[in-house]
């Protein structure tokens, strides 16, 4: 027999909310290179400030098990866990970004979003292959970036990560 914790981490991942089981669209060449550029982008950010993870399953609160494709959590927060609740983090990511997929729903994007921000997460950050743009929500603002600009944040000192620098991944043709 399976426990709950495997049965999830069967692919395709699936996350817990709302009551509700949600399958994690699998993910594309486009997905795969993005996510695996983004978290390069912000490990390379967080090298003395804490840990990044792909696909880092988080179990923020009871029912609640959700897996971001990006995540990065302080080591201030880690710093109380033992070894074992690092491995399975019972909190929100400090930044969770999700990389849209094609079969992805805005409503979808928009309550995990929400929900991340409820659960504590100071910053969401939704990256959109097909459009090329990334969007930054916090409990202030939300706002959309294009190719042009850099992800910044007041709460995350010296985080610059470019908008360009993140997609420059697709460009290359084989």
């Amino acid at each position: 027999m399976l426990s709950i914790d495997a049965w999830l981490d069967e692919k395709p991942y699936k996350e817990l909310y709302d009551g509700m089981v949600h399958e994690k669209v699998s993910p594309q060449s486009d997905h795969s290179r993005i996510m695996l550029r983004f978290g390069r982008l912000l490990d390379d950010w967080a090298a003395d400030r804490g840990w990044v993870g792909a696909e880092w399953r988080v179990y923020p609160k009871e029912g609640i098990t959700l897996v971001p494709d990006v995540a990065f959590i302080s080591d201030e927060r880690l710093a109380p866990l033992t070894r074992e609740e690092r491995q399975k983090p019972p909190l929100a990511p400090d930044i969770a970004v999700e990389i849209r997929s094609p079969d992805d729903r805005d409503a979808d994007i928009n309550r995990k979003t929400a929900l991340y921000l409820e659960l504590g997460t100071t910053l969401v950050v939704n990256v959109d292959p097909a459009r090329r743009v990334v969007r930054i929500t916090d409990r202030e603002q939300d706002m959309e970036l294009d190719e042009s600009e850099t992800i910044e944040h007041r709460t995350f000192g010296g985080l610059h990560i470019s908008i360009e620098a993140i997609f420059a991944t697709l460009k290359r043709q084989t």
